[in-house]
């Protein structure tokens, strides 16, 4: 079971394990202890242990396993995961795009809507639209993109356009003539123009969204500092006109309680302040009170103004 499993992104089919050699007995007894654990109807898996994951990864990761059990359950070559599945197949991080559904584009022009958790789409698809990962035929990555950013929030298009273009030299220009006339293309095109990849993670892509909905300047971002004693480090944001920097800690780094680490971080800061910068450090919880991000941030402002 393990081999068949292993193929199939951990996931496996009651008749799989019927072929396999397990009875209804044992398949009961096994997700009776918790060794197995249904994944959807008539589709299964080994139960995995999670707990080291952070939470968005763990929803990552059952989305992945899910979709890997719809795909199972279709016949070969009906369909292509698409829209944010296809996504997270190609391993892009996303926020704000709802995982629930797994997305699905009808390849054999069967009808489309809501079926017991899977969003069927119909729609012509090139065969340069089409690609293979881990054994499921998915949509390409600008294809996915293309998809998702019609459907979802302006912010949740510059997480995943922003992973795109920087872990996977991706270019935007390919998508905007393609959705041009595409319900939801005006949120797409402008959240794709305010991509960068010099954004590194889901949490610096969602506070540069945040600056801009809250009409702060434009930063300059992953600039590099030094002193006398050498490089200081390369700050996530940088704010010239302003002698600001704003550094964004997307995890707990020091949950361990190291004090070498605390202290480094110290020293650097510091370092930053002698050369007449204003730092303001904002953390993932930070970015559930928007407002309150854009005041600290015009107040370094203002203080940089009093002692420049």
């Amino acid at each position: 079971m393990k081999v068949v499993a292993a193929g199939q992104g951990g996931v496996f089919s009651r008749a799989q394990a019927f072929e396999c050699g397990y009875t209804r007995e044992l398949l009961r007894e096994r997700l009776g202890d918790g060794r197995w654990e249904k994944v959807r109807y008539g589709q299964y898996a080994e139960r995995v242990d999670l707990g080291h994951l952070a939470p968005w990864d763990r929803e990552l990761w059952r989305h992945r396993r899910l979709a890997y059990a719809v795909a199972n359950s279709m016949r070969p070559g009906t369909v292509a995961l698409s829209h944010q599945s296809a996504l997270v197949l190609h391993g892009l991080p996303l926020w704000g795009v709802d995982l629930n559904e797994v997305q699905i584009s009808r390849l054999d022009g069967r009808r489309g809507g809501l079926i017991a958790g899977v969003r069927h789409h119909r729609g012509k698809l090139a065969s340069t639209e089409l690609t293979s990962i881990g054994g499921l035929t998915v949509t390409t990555m600008s294809r996915a993109l293309a998809e998702t950013a019609c459907t979802a929030s302006f912010e949740a298009v510059v997480v995943c356009a922003d992973a795109a273009l920087r872990d996977h030299r991706f270019t935007v220009e390919g998508i905007l003539g393609r959705i041009e006339f595409w319900p939801g293309s005006a949120t797409a095109r402008a959240a794709l123009a305010f991509a960068d990849p010099l954004s590194e993670s889901v949490g610096e892509s969602r506070l540069r969204v945040l600056l801009d909905n809250h009409g702060l300047p434009a930063p300059r971002l992953q600039v590099d500092f030094a002193d006398a004693d050498g490089f200081i480090a390369r700050v996530d944001f940088y704010f010239p006109d302003h002698g600001t920097v704003v550094e964004f800690d997307g995890l707990v780094k020091y949950a361990g309680g190291s004090r070498e680490i605390l202290v480094k971080e110290k020293l650097r800061e510091d370092r930053l302040r002698t050369l007449g910068l204003e730092v303001v450090r904002i953390t993932w919880a930070d970015l559930a009170r928007p407002a309150d991000v854009a005041v600290r941030i015009r107040r370094a402002f203002a203080r940089s103004r009093r002692t420049g």
